[in-house]
């Protein structure tokens, strides 16, 4: 058994339906049928009643109501007794980023004695652990399309999204794609010629959501995916190693270490107005840790240096 089932299982009997729970929980309705279905099958019995007017629970639903109640309100009071244990402690949660990264290193070279905790997720799971409390601030990038809905939605949450820079969304390439040698741009027409690493099928299921993926004008459906992965290390080997390339944003790639040779190019999409503002979701009327501020004014400060380079 998983909290994401009780979760599930929670938010659907609080809104009702399984529609309405999938909005709470920035996710689909299949997704939610499926994962209390899972935990349905696990207990052996069924929880909900479906009817014409929506979710009702069975006698046996209700006893298990009140034991993930307490289950879910125990696990947040175990988490916030962690982190107020170790003041010096930087939990963060955000999607894959080499520069996050980089700056997290920094941050533990700069002292040793400090504890980082950082999660790779979608942005359902990114704005849940802040929700919860798992993680103080969780980094991610919007479009400016998207920015007043994603608000709207988060503010469910009681959270917020504070602005650290705008960039223009790009293709990373690698020097086995022919448009590595070539000029600092593709054309829309090009981008839909080439052969993508994708995120797998639930990874954007904030995007998904809200109907569109963060990249402007791009139609996500004309794409060409050939690799589907949530895992940055093998991203970037595929990108050093095939001709494939992938969607990101507009952030010097990291050198890789084999030959000067061997790095990334970072292609502006031409005639693509597609500006993606990167910053962080935070729980409303919270104050930021000391370490906290720091990661946040690293990432500002590699931003800079990426725009002036």
């Amino acid at each position: 058994m998983e909290l994401k089932q009780l979760e599930f299982f929670m938010t659907a009997c609080d809104c009702g339906s399984l529609g309405k729970a999938a909005e709470q929980l920035y996710t689909t309705q299949p997704n939610v049928s499926k994962v209390i279905s899972s935990l349905e099958r696990e207990l052996g019995k069924p929880l909900f009643e479906r009817t014409s007017r929506g979710l009702k629970l069975t006698d046996y639903g209700k006893s298990i109501h009140q034991y993930a109640d307490n289950i879910l309100k125990n696990v947040e009071l175990i988490t916030h007794s962690g982190r107020t244990r170790h003041p010096e402690t930087l939990s963060v949660s955000s999607y894959p980023s080499h520069v996050l990264v980089s700056v997290l290193v920094d941050l533990y070279k700069k002292d040793p004695t400090r504890i980082i905790e950082h999660r790779q997720d979608t942005v359902e799971g990114i704005t849940n652990h802040v929700a919860r409390g798992i993680s103080e601030l969780g980094i991610l990038y919007v479009s400016q399309k998207q920015r007043m809905i994603f608000q709207h939605i988060i503010a469910h949450k009681n959270l917020e999204f504070v602005t650290m820079g705008i960039r223009e969304a790009c293709i990373y390439v690698g020097p086995h794609n022919p448009l590595f040698y070539g000029k600092g741009s593709v054309s829309l027409k090009e981008v839909y010629q080439l052969r993508f690493i994708r995120g797998l099928s639930d990874y954007f299921s904030m995007e998904h959501h809200l109907k569109q993926v963060n990249m402007g004008a791009i139609d996500s459906e004309k794409l060409h995916p050939a690799i589907y992965t949530n895992s940055e290390h093998f991203s970037m080997d595929l990108l050093q190693r095939t001709d494939l390339a992938e969607l990101g944003i507009d952030i010097n790639p990291p050198a890789l270490p084999q030959s000067p040779e061997n790095h990334l190019r970072c292609l502006r999409i031409e005639g693509e107005e597609a500006n993606l503002i990167l910053g962080y979701v935070v729980a409303k009327e919270h104050a930021l840790s000391d370490i906290a501020l720091e990661l946040v004014e690293g990432m500002k400060a590699q931003l800079n240096a990426s725009q002036k380079s």
